[in-house]
């Protein structure tokens, strides 16, 4: 078998398995970070790595932004759709490149938020190159501890 051919694709009526097709619906939704997307003006922007993770009484978003300050960062909440924007135009150096790849200095991405949250008490931090938002989960009824 060589391994440089290309896979033969599926037969329509055969049918995916169930791992397949869960592993289908979750490269699609986890897709952040793969690729770059070119928007209506031309500029390219990069999707930054994220990581959601919810907790007992908040909802954590990660995510990597080198070389970006708090001054460059947008985190905006409409309808349960968090998205950070960064843009750093900071890094360019004197001389000639002879190999560029550290050029995307404007990332963009969203992400769905799956529980009501308390907006006004978000909070986000920036360290290390790594963004850290804080989103409490709104509270709809007390639970009394015995």
């Amino acid at each position: 078998m060589n391994p440089f051919q290309k896979k033969q694709p599926k037969e329509k009526d055969e049918p995916e398995s169930e791992a397949e097709n869960k592993a289908s619906i979750l490269s699609k939704i986890t897709s952040f970070g793969k690729h770059t997307k070119e928007n209506a003006f031309g500029e390219f922007r990069q999707t930054p790595l994220m990581d959601l993770i919810e907790r007992k009484n908040d909802i954590v978003l990660k995510a990597d932004l080198p070389g970006i300050t708090k001054e460059d960062v947008t985190i905006e909440i409409q309808d349960r759709l968090l998205t950070v924007r960064a843009e750093c135009l900071k890094d360019i150096e004197e001389g000639i490149y002879i190999r560029r790849e550290r050029f995307y200095r404007k990332y963009e991405g969203s992400v769905n938020i799956p529980v009501q949250i308390d907006e006004e008490k978000a909070t986000a931090k920036l360290a290390n190159g790594i963004l850290t938002v804080f989103l409490p989960k709104k509270i709809d009824k007390i639970e009394v501890e015995d």
